[in-house]
């Protein structure tokens, strides 16, 4: 059995539910242990209508050995933090994928969430805790970081590079042999062309930075 558990966030969260309530349909193996927050982010009135399943703070939560943690929250420094966090403590993290497996010509790391649909190639390399959040195309010899967010229907085309914490828009595009650097955001519907390097914004097609991250 496959106990899993979802830490912190709150209607992204629930959506990571349903994905695990669909991989357990073909999975009687998994179980959905409860909803657990993370340093006050991630409250019992957060979950809705799925009140009933907040299980308290992760910090006081002893995992066993059959008990998986998926990370409920979206943004990419505070997936980051919850990760090394419970890395720490030699948690187990659960991928939530739902259809056939991902093939060989696929390297990826742990507590990753691909949200249906999940559409790839070839030879690409993942990191950890990243998060594919629907209609997301990820082209040949691609490779990503950690604890990135790609909005829905973005797409990452062939040979690009990406480094670690950055917001991907919905419907951005990211042009072959695109090299992005570590926490930027580009601004949904974005054409991106060569890259960028670090700590900025960008928008637009051609994309163009707009601001700084500090």
């Amino acid at each position: 059995m496959k106990k899993v558990f979802i830490v912190g966030g709150n209607g992204f969260a629930r959506e990571c539910y349903y994905n695990i309530c669909l991989m357990a349909q073909n999975d009687p193996e998994i179980v959905f242990g409860g909803f657990m927050g993370h340093g006050g982010y991630g409250h019992t009135v957060d979950y809705l209508d799925l009140q009933k399943y907040y299980m308290g703070e992760v910090a006081e939560h002893k995992f066993k050995q059959n008990e998986y943690v998926v990370i409920g929250a979206g943004y990419p420094v505070l997936r980051k933090k919850i990760y090394d966090e419970l890395k720490n403590r030699n948690v187990s993290f659960f991928t939530i994928h739902i259809g056939e497996p991902l093939r060989d010509s696929v390297e990826i790391g742990e507590a990753n969430i691909f949200c249906p649909p999940f559409v790839y190639t070839c030879n690409i390399q993942i990191g950890n805790a990243n998060v594919f959040n629907g209609d997301v195309i990820v082209g040949h010899d691609s490779v990503i970081g950690d604890c990135n967010f790609f909005g829905p229907r973005s797409q990452v085309l062939g040979n690009t590079k990406i480094g670690d914490f950055n917001q991907i828009g919905a419907n951005a595009i990211l042009l072959p042999h695109c090299k992005i650097g570590n926490n930027n955001k580009i601004a949904p519907l974005s054409a991106v062309y060569k890259g960028c390097r670090d700590n900025s914004y960008w928008a637009g097609n051609p994309a163009i930075k707009v601001g700084d991250i500090s």
